[in-house]
């Protein structure tokens, strides 16, 4: 080791390196190997950060693991890998859409435009369920109705027309739901996903200057060995005091390496963002659960009359 170290005056800046490369894997060895007991003790507040960034960098990648889910639209319907988006599919969106205009007309509801069809179809579960039923009231409307015994009477809808009004409604509802399901998603990549994809790297970055510092403490202890045993082995003043400067710029290294360590992990701990942006994450699935919530709500309370009805006149027809 000393003799490597001998040629660092001799061959420059480049050799230089190479000699505190291999002093300091030659010091990480022997500390594995138990072969040296003589290691700088790092500041406790660096140890005490050190346990804390590493409680935040497991927390955080264990949150990024699922929720990066949010940002693969298919996530809740993965049938959508094996369904055929044909142009009579695609369209049912202008369908669904003249539907929801006539639905909110008149209403305390937003009004909706109808649209037309786009070059692609939403692929959540709620958008699939909208477009089965769609296709379902279309084929149902077909059916004709009964004319009435009465003269002059209005006919009397079948039990498939009505069936056929309830999947309309029911199209529109899922379409409805599964575009708020679309708004949430997008709220949680941009409010949640990026800004904690911005705090791993954050992390990262403190991460790198802790290695600097591991790095900067081998280095030191390779120069102080390198002291201690040129000492035992009464080598000359002028080679020792060249050891001793060495140890010196390398204790000037570890402090200024370890100074930088605890500037970025104390930012990183003291970063708000991610106690912001969870919140933010729980506002947009409210405000998706909300819109949920008032669908159904709707759809609920104007399917019970008409099946209310149906079963009236099941019944009445056993009779």
């Amino acid at each position: 080791m000393e003799h490597w170290k001998n040629l660092t005056s001799s061959v420059g800046p480049l050799g230089q390196k190479i000699t505190e490369r291999f002093g300091t894997l030659n010091q990480q060895a022997r500390e594995r190997f138990g072969h040296t007991s003589d290691i700088t003790e790092l500041p406790d507040e660096y140890r005490e950060l050190e346990r804390r960034v590493d409680a935040l960098k497991n927390a955080q990648q264990v949150v990024m693991r699922t929720v990066r889910t949010y940002e693969h639209e298919g996530y809740d319907y993965p049938g959508h890998l094996q369904e055929s988006m044909t142009y009579g599919a695609q369209s049912l969106s202008h369908t669904l859409s003249t539907w929801a205009a006539s639905a909110t007309k008149n209403t305390s509801l937003p009004h909706v435009q109808p649209t037309n069809a786009p070059p692609s179809e939403p692929r959540t579960l709620s958008h699939a369920l909208s477009r089965s039923a769609a296709s379902a009231a279309i084929d149902l409307g077909k059916s004709p109705t009964v004319a009435s015994p009465h003269m002059g009477a209005e006919p009397v809808p079948t039990n498939e027309s009505r069936l056929g009004e309830l999947l309309q409604q029911f199209a529109v509802a899922q379409d409805t739901i599964g575009t708020a399901r679309l708004v949430q998603d997008k709220a949680i990549v941009q409010s949640f996903v990026n800004v904690w994809s911005a705090f791993g790297a954050q992390i990262q970055l403190a991460l790198k200057a802790r290695q600097s510092v591991k790095e900067a403490r081998l280095h030191l202890d390779s120069w102080r060995g390198t002291l201690k045993a040129a000492e035992s082995s009464g080598t000359g003043s002028a080679k020792l005091e060249s050891y001793g400067t060495e140890v010196e710029h390398a204790e000037d290294k570890l402090v200024g390496a370890t100074e930088e360590a605890i500037s970025l992990m104390k930012t990183v701990l003291d970063n708000p963002e991610p106690a912001k942006s969870l919140a933010a994450f729980v506002r947009a699935q409210l405000e998706y659960h909300r819109t949920a919530v008032a669908t159904l709500e709707k759809i609920d309370a104007d399917m019970a009359t008409v099946v209310t009805s149906v079963e009236q006149e099941y019944r009445a027809s056993r009779s």
